[in-house]
């Protein structure tokens, strides 16, 4: 269990501070020439705050665990890669197929995003828990 919470918590900081840095900083502009008035004024952080702490449950269970049981940090990064790629997909993906003038490119990004980001959250979940367990 120790292992576990660890792993969430190294996973949980690696994405809250990926994405803010993503969020924040290189793709602010991006998302809002893209999407215009789809996106609010500020973004509902209790919402995002739900989305952040059930997808970390994710990636703990799907990506860092089993390469902690057994793996190795390159399991963890592809398993984690393999899991951004199908969420981020989902969500992308489904917006195409259902919402007028849904720009393709902020799917492509989106998701190539999603990939990189989850596959990064699962090696600093990975870290911590093979550091501090």
């Amino acid at each position: 269990m120790k292992t576990a919470l660890t792993a969430y918590a190294g996973s949980l900081v690696t994405l809250l501070v990926l994405d803010g840095i993503w969020l924040g900083l290189v793709a602010r502009t991006f998302y809002r020439d893209q999407l215009g008035d789809l996106m609010l004024p500020q973004p509902n952080l209790g919402i995002a705050a739900i989305f952040y702490l059930f997808f970390t449950v994710a990636v703990v269970m799907l990506a860092v665990m089993p390469a902690v049981g057994g793996g190795t940090l390159g399991r963890a990064l592809v398993y984690g890669a393999v899991l951004g790629l199908a969420a981020y997909g989902t969500y992308d993906i489904t917006n195409l197929s259902t919402l007028k003038n849904w720009p393709i490119m902020v799917s492509v990004v989106d998701m190539a995003w999603g990939t990189l980001v989850t596959a990064a959250t699962a090696g600093g979940g990975y870290a911590a828990a093979r550091y501090f367990s």
